[in-house]
C-alpha cells in the first residue's frame, strides 16, 4: 500500500544517475537521452444499472444502457479495435474484447480535450508539463469499467528542442497525476502548435461546439477531471451508481524509450548503463514516485523476478500492484526508431491488453465476492446465491483465460499480470466459497424439507388417530345396539313403561360397557403418544 511519505521524500536525496546540461543521463562513460514516453492512468470502478423494465435479458447489456444514456451531442464516440491492436491474440480473446455484448471501448471526441493543448502544474517548482493524448473508456458487460487518461510528458513549455525532456520531469508529472488526493492542479497554458499557430489552435478549440463542456481558464486535477466532466453521464443519470475502486492513488502502465548518446558504444556497454538507469528509475516510475525519492527501499534490482521480465536485453516490463511501466531503449534496430517507434505502439496497445484484461478479471472477481458477502444480510439469499453462482460459471467461461496470446513474450506478460493480480488464487477462493455456500444452503434446504416432511407426517397420523378415535368411541354403542336389537328378550325389557327395573339395568349395563371400552381406548393412545415423543 503506497503512502504519502512514500511519495513526498527529502529534498536532500540524490539520483544515482546524474544529469548532464542537455539533458542526457550518464553513469560512468554512457549517457542517455529520452526518446518518447507516455503513461496511461487508470481509473478503475464498478458500477450498476436498475433495468426495471429496460431489458429481459439475464445479464442486461450495461453498455447499451450507457449508449442510451449519451447527451445530444456526441462526448464519449464507440471506438472499435483495429487489426494491429489484437495482434497474435487468441481468437477466443480477440473475440471476447470486440463483441459489443461482452465489452464496448469508446474514446473521448478530440474537440471535448484536444490532444494538442498543453497542461501545467500551478506551482512554480514543478516545470514540467504534458498533454493528454486520448481518454477512453472500456465497459465490460458484468459492470466493471476502466477509464484511462493517457499522457504525454513535455519538457517546460512544451515540446522545444531547446528544452529537452528529463527523467525526473516524467517522474514528477506521474507523480503529481496519479495522487487524487494531494497532486498539484494543472491548466491549459498553450499548444503544441508553434508560436504563430497557438492562437488560431486556441480560437478552433473555443468556437467548437464543445466549447462549455471544459472551461479552458479553470484549473483541474485528475480527481476534479474525473467528478466533474469524464464521470458526469453516470452522476448525472439516476439509473446508474458508481462504486470507485481506487481511493488515494490510480494505478499506471506507461513507457519510456532511451536514445543513446554515442550509438558506437559496444551492446554490452549499453546494456550495463541501461541497467544501470533502470535500477534508479524503473520502480520510481512503476510506483509514480517523485523524482528524489530514491531509497534503497523504493529500488528493486533488475533482475528480480517478481516484478521484473526481461523478454530482450534493452526491455524491462516492471509489474506490480500499483501499475506497470516499460522501459526500453534504442539498439539500431528499425522497431525503436522513428518519430513514433513502432516498440512503443506496441506497448501501447498488445501489451497494455495483456493487462487490462486480468486487471478487469481481478474486478470481476471483487465484485462476485463482495455480492457474496452481502448474501448474510439478504432476505432472499438462496435466490441470489443462485444468481450469482450463474454469474461466475459466465465469467468462466467468458473471460477467464488461461492463455491470451500465441506470442510467447506476450502470454509470458499475460500470465505474469495475473499473477500480480492474484486472479487465479483469488478465483479459487471464490469458486470454493460459492461451493460451501452451496452445501451449506443444500443441507439447509434438505433439514428444512426434512422438518416439512416429519411435520406433514405428524399432522397426517394426528389426523388419522383422531379418525380413528372417532370410530372406536361409536363402535361399543353400535355393537350394545346390535346385541340388544338380536336379542328378542333384551328388546321386550327396553320399556319403561312395563319393566322399569329391567330397562335401567340394561341402560346401565350399556353405560357402564361403553365406559369401559372408552378407557382401554383412551389408555392405548396415550401409550401410543407416550411412545411417539
Amino acid at each position: 500500500m503506497k503512502g504519502e511519505s512514500d511519495r513526498w521524500s527529502h529534498p536532500d536525496e540524490r539520483n544515482l544517475v546524474s544529469q548532464t546540461s542537455d539533458g542526457n543521463y550518464g553513469n560512468g562513460h554512457e549517457t542517455w537521452k529520452i526518446g518518447s514516453a507516455w503513461t496511461k492512468f487508470l481509473f478503475p470502478f464498478l458500477f450498476d444499472v436498475d433495468i426495471a423494465g429496460y431489458a429481459d435479458s439475464a445479464h442486461p447489456k450495461v453498455s447499451d444502457y450507457f449508449v442510451e444514456s449519451q447527451w445530444v451531442r456526441r462526448v464519449w464516440v464507440e471506438h472499435e479495435y483495429d487489426l494491429a491492436e489484437l495482434d497474435n491474440m487468441l481468437p477466443y480473446v480477440k473475440q471476447y474484447l470486440k463483441l459489443p455484448d461482452n465489452h464496448r471501448r469508446f474514446r473521448m471526441n478530440d474537440a471535448c480535450i484536444s490532444p494538442r493543448l498543453v497542461f501545467a502544474f500551478q506551482q512554480p517548482s514543478l516545470a514540467c508539463a504534458f498533454r493528454i493524448a486520448s481518454i477512453e473508456m472500456d465497459i465490460f458487460y458484468n459492470g466493471v469499467g476502466f477509464i484511462s487518461i493517457e499522457i504525454e510528458p513535455l519538457a517546460e513549455g512544451g515540446p522545444c528542442p531547446k528544452a529537452p525532456l528529463t527523467i525526473e520531469q516524467v517522474e514528477q508529472t506521474n507523480a503529481q497525476l496519479a495522487s487524487i488526493t494531494n497532486g498539484v492542479p494543472f491548466r491549459v497554458v498553450g499548444s503544441v502548435f508553434q508560436e504563430e499557430e497557438m492562437d488560431r489552435e486556441s480560437k478552433l478549440f473555443l468556437d467548437n461546439e464543445y466549447a462549455d463542456w471544459c472551461d479552458l481558464h479553470k484549473s483541474y486535477t485528475l480527481k476534479s477531471l474525473l467528478d466533474e466532466l469524464l464521470l458526469l453521464p453516470f452522476r448525472e443519470d439516476d439509473h446508474l451508481s458508481i462504486t470507485p475502486m481506487i481511493d488515494r492513488f490510480l494505478p499506471i502502465y506507461g513507457a519510456l524509450l532511451l536514445h543513446p548518446t554515442r550509438a558506437s558504444e559496444p551492446i554490452e556497454r549499453l546494456d550495463e548503463q541501461f541497467f544501470h538507469f533502470a535500477e534508479s528509475h524503473l520502480t520510481i516510475l512503476r510506483k509514480t514516485f517523485t523524482p528524489n525519492h530514491i531509497s534503497r527501499f523504493s529500488q528493486l534490482h533488475v533482475d528480480e523476478e517478481g516484478h521484473n521480465y526481461m523478454p530482450y536485453h534493452n526491455v524491462i516490463h516492471s509489474q506490480s500492484l500499483d501499475g506497470g511501466f516499460v522501459l526500453a531503449y534504442d539498439n539500431g534496430l528499425a522497431h525503436y526508431q522513428g518519430e513514433r517507434p513502432r516498440a512503443m505502439e506496441s506497448f501501447r496497445t498488445n501489451y497494455f491488453y495483456m493487462m487490462l484484461v486480468p486487471f478487469h478479471q481481478r474486478l470481476s472477481i471483487l465484485r462476485y465476492a463482495s455480492e457474496m458477502a452481502n448474501l448474510a444480510v439478504s432476505p432472499r439469499r438462496g435466490e441470489r446465491a443462485r444468481k450469482i453462482r450463474e454469474q461466475i460459471y459466465d465469467f468462466s467461461s467468458r473471460c477467464y483465460f488461461r492463455q491470451a496470446s500465441v506470442s510467447e513474450e506476450r502470454n509470458t506478460i499475460y500470465r505474469r499480470w495475473q499473477s500480480i493480480f492474484h486472479v487465479t488464487e483469488m478465483f479459487l477462493d471464490l469458486k470454493q466459497e460459492v461451493h460451501d455456500i452451496d452445501n451449506y444452503l443444500a443441507e439447509l434446504y434438505r433439514s428444512r424439507d426434512a422438518a416439512l416432511r416429519d411435520k406433514m407426517m405428524r399432522r397426517d397420523m394426528r389426523s388419522s388417530q383422531l379418525f380413528g378415535l372417532i370410530t372406536l368411541v361409536f363402535l361399543p354403542i353400535t355393537i350394545t345396539t346390535q346385541i340388544i336389537m338380536s336379542i328378542p328378550v333384551l328388546q321386550s325389557w327396553i320399556q319403561p313403561e312395563r319393566h322399569p327395573l329391567h330397562s335401567l339395568m340394561i341402560l346401565f349395563l350399556m353405560i357402564l360397557f361403553v365406559a369401559c371400552m372408552l378407557y382401554f381406548i383412551l389408555r392405548y393412545v396415550r401409550r401410543a403418544a407416550i411412545k411417539d415423543v
